[in-house]
This record gives C-alpha cells, structure tokens and sequence, in this order.
C-alpha cells in the first residue's frame, strides 16, 4: 500500500528501499531508477536523515550513496518510521479508533485543512476499496466488510508498533490475553493442550484490539445470524468488569463469538478428525485436502525428510484461505522477502513450491498473499527442511587469484567453502599473465582476488583483502545471491 503515501514520501521510501538492497548506488543509477533528477535527490536525503536518525546515508562523489545503519536498525524501522510519519494512514487509524467525531476536530489534529483532508480520503479510499472497504467523512468510519477491516487495521497496527505492548497497557494485555486463551482452546477443541508462543500471542492481541475498536465504534460493519459457542470466561464476573474496566466494551456472548469469528472464520476446521469428516460430505473440501496432503508426501519423498509437525502444518495450509482476508501486509511484505530469501539460498525448490500452493488455492482472490503465508508457514514449521535444503544448494564456481603463493590461496578456498557452507567452489589458479587469467576464467562464474587492477566484462570480479573479514563474506553472498536470483 505504498501509493496510500504522498508522492513525495513514496519516492523516498523507494529512495531508501534502493540503498538498503545495494551497497553503494551511483547518483545517476539512482536518478534513473526513481525517474527524478538527481537535485531532488539530494533533497530527498536531507530529509531522510531526519526521519531515519540514527541511520545516516552516506555520499560519496565518487561511489554515490548509500544507507549506513547501527546494528539495531533494519527494514522494519524504515516501514515503521513511514507509517508513523504519513498523514494518510494517521487519518485512517484516528477515524478507525474514532479520536474525532467532526471532520473539523480531525483535521485540527493533523495540523491541516478540511479541504486538505477530503483530497487525501477522495484519493486514498480508491485503494482502500480495492481492499473491501472505504473512509466515510460523514460518519466518520471505516465502512464495508468487517473481516477486510480487520485484517487491514490488525497488519496497521502490527507494521506500526511492532510489538502489543507498545500500544497497550500492562492491565489491558492480561485482559487480552485471557479472551484471547478463549479463542484459541475454542478453535482448537480437540487438542489437551494450547501453546500461546510470543508470535501467535502478538498478532492475536492485535487482532483482538483491532475487533474490540470495530465492536465500539463501527456498529454497522459487524456480523450477524452467528452459530453461539460458549466461553467459559464469561462465568468469570471479575474478568468481564476488567474488560469493560479497560475496553468500555462488555464481554457478552455475542460480542465474544464476534471476536471467535472474525479471528476464525465460519469455515475455520478445528481438527483434522472434524476435516475427515467434513470430507465425506464435501468433494471441495476433499479435493482440496488431498491436494495438501500430497504436497506434503512429495516434499517429505523429493527431500528425504520426515515432517514431525505434519498435522499441524497439515491445517494451518487447509485454514489459511478462510483465515486471511485480504493483504497480509501494509508497507513491509515480509513474507515476500522471506522467500526471495529462501529462493536465492536454496535455489528452485521454493519456485516449485509456490507453483503447488498456487493450484490449490487458485479460486481464491487473496491467492499471491496466501501462497506467501504457505511457504513462510511451511519453512518455520519444519526446520529440519532447512537443513535438508543446505545439502543441495547450487554452488557457484569460483577462480581464485591473490597475491600470495598457492598453499595460501588453497587455505582461502577452504576458509571460504567453510564460512559460506559449500556455496563457493573455488580453484586457485596458477597463471603468469593476465591474458591467461582471461582465459582460464572462462570456465568460472566470478574471480575472487585481492588485486584491484583484474578487469573481465563477462563475469563478475570480487576484490577482497588478503585476509577476508566478515564483509568479505558478506560481499561474496551479495554476488552469490545476485547471480542465481538473475538466472
């Protein structure tokens, strides 16, 4: 949802995605990259190292820029930073929390004007009804479907805080996190047991807060004609006063089975002895289960690797498509990243992967976001796949030339197969010009060399010191990564 941002803030946050994907990048690279002139560049930067402070970017007349950042800073806090800085969705999470009951009040807030405001709704509400919902001035709400509702505002509140207790209180969270024990023993009837890890725990307290907000203040956005589960809570008269104590919301039975709903879905599954059953019945629902379970099987075949959680796999891939009701993300598409991650690691079999999960959820309009939630869901929950996966990485073939004698080029080439595991397959080479260096590396897919001056247009050059140090390595994996994301 980048286009929600200003002009202005979207061309910068491509500005500093540049820079945080390469090391130095050349004004005019830059330049022609973002279609701006390079004086509005160097404005942009000015800028930016105000609002990314402490992260500085560095010019250089000869290199151009790049992004320099402490150890504690990462893409996160970039995303982070332009959310909190946007007045766009500043004005979507001020009407959707309904801080304001006047358009006036709003924009006395935002330090703007009342023309300023409809322009910015005018403009953003023909992406927000792309997602299933839009800002009304009038009643001053989010109005359309609820689940799109809250899936968006869930991923706001997630992408601009991080973490729930930067947004809630301490007495708020224990509340929380007892409605939100509620909701997972009831969508998980069958098992003994309910882990609430950090992860799970996070998002859910996100999502509970996001419906809460819904139930309050955007009536007529809920659900109706719901099937009643009980709530043991509900018998717990201290827990329900905590919770209108901290929330101003009564925790009824409809209320509850809302937030159950919202979360879940109606077509949520909770055990794979209800899916067996279902599957008799259903030829959608067991075609669907099949599809998964061979997926599984010929992953667990072509790897050789048993899958110790499979059926808890198994139905987080079957409930993903009645889970997730629109995007999974708002600036920050992790799950993305992760598997362009795994791809460059481990090369195709995250590729054929994707190509499975997108023929078993091909019908539904969230299909790309799913797809991205299935292989994050399946690599995190299958470890001993990643292992299996550093035994068959392509390597890269690469020419050794130093300044130095053979048995200490023959150490690097073991230095370097070590610390990169195997990625690198490098040969020393024993040669007596350059010309023949061109010549023999014809054979190779990069030279690594400590000598400036080797120049080749056909394969990539890779300058190190004698002795390599970390960003040696780091350097080595950028080119590793770049040449099989290329090919």
């Amino acid at each position: 949802m980048k286009e929600i941002l200003s002009s202005r803030s979207k061309r910068q946050l491509e500005l500093v995605e540049l820079l945080a994907d390469n090391d130095w990048v050349p004004f005019i690279v830059a330049s022609e990259s973002l279609n701006v002139p390079v004086k509005t560049l160097k404005s942009d930067i000015i800028e930016l190292e105000s609002l990314l402070a402490p992260a500085t970017i560095e010019s250089s007349k000869k290199y151009g820029i790049r992004f320099a950042r402490s150890f504690d800073f990462c893409k996160t806090s970039i995303y982070q930073k332009f959310i909190k800085n946007s007045v766009e969705f500043q004005l979507i999470e001020k009407i959707f929390l309904h801080n304001f009951s006047t358009i006036v009040d709003l924009a006395d807030n935002l330090y703007t004007s009342v023309s300023t405001i409809k322009r910015i709704v005018l403009r953003v509400n023909q992406l927000l009804q792309v997602e299933g919902f839009t800002i009304n001035l009038k009643k001053m709400q989010l109005v359309g479907d609820p689940h799109s509702i809250c899936n968006f505002m869930q991923h706001y509140f997630y992408e601009k805080y991080g973490v729930a207790e930067s947004l809630l209180t301490t007495s708020q969270l224990a509340i929380l996190d007892q409605v939100g024990l509620q909701i997972i023993k009831k969508s998980t009837s069958n098992e003994p047991s309910h882990n609430l890890d950090f992860s799970l725990l996070n998002r859910l307290r996100f999502y509970t807060y996001t419906v809460i907000n819904l139930l309050k203040h955007n009536s007529e956005n809920q659900l109706h004609d719901l099937p009643e589960k009980e709530f043991a809570i509900l018998n717990d008269s201290y827990a329900c006063d905590e919770f209108y104590s901290q929330f101003h919301l009564s925790l009824s039975p409809t209320n509850l089975n809302i937030f159950f709903y919202l979360i879940f879905s109606d077509q949520y599954v909770d055990s794979l002895s209800t899916l067996r059953n279902l599957i008799k019945v259903d030829r959608n629902a067991l075609l669907k289960y099949q599809k998964i379970e061979k997926l599984l099987q010929e992953i667990e075949k072509k790897m050789d690797c048993k899958c110790d959680n499979f059926d808890t796999i198994f139905m987080r891939l079957y409930n993903l498509d009645c889970q997730i009701h629109g995007r999974t993300y708002i600036l920050h598409n992790k799950n993305k990243e992760f598997l362009t991650s795994i791809k460059n690691l481990y090369g195709h079999l995250p590729m054929e992967l994707s190509h499975a999960l997108q023929a078993i959820f091909y019908s539904n309009p969230y299909k790309e976001y799913i797809v991205y939630e299935a292989i994050s869901i399946l690599f995190t929950n299958w470890p001993s796949l990643l292992d299996r996966l550093e035994y068959s990485t392509p390597t890269l073939k690469a020419c050794l030339l130093f300044n130095s004698g053979l048995d200490y080029m023959n150490m690097l080439s073991e230095r370097i197969n070590y610390y990169l595991r195997g990625r690198f397959s490098c040969t020393p080479l024993q040669v007596t010009s350059l010309d023949q260096l061109e010549k023999e590396a014809s054979a190779y897919d990069c030279i690594i060399t400590n000598i400036p001056e080797i120049y080749n247009n056909s394969i990539p050059i890779i300058v190190i010191p004698l002795i390599p140090d970390a960003k040696s390595f780091d350097k080595l994996m950028l080119v590793y990564e770049d040449y099989f994301d290329k090919n």
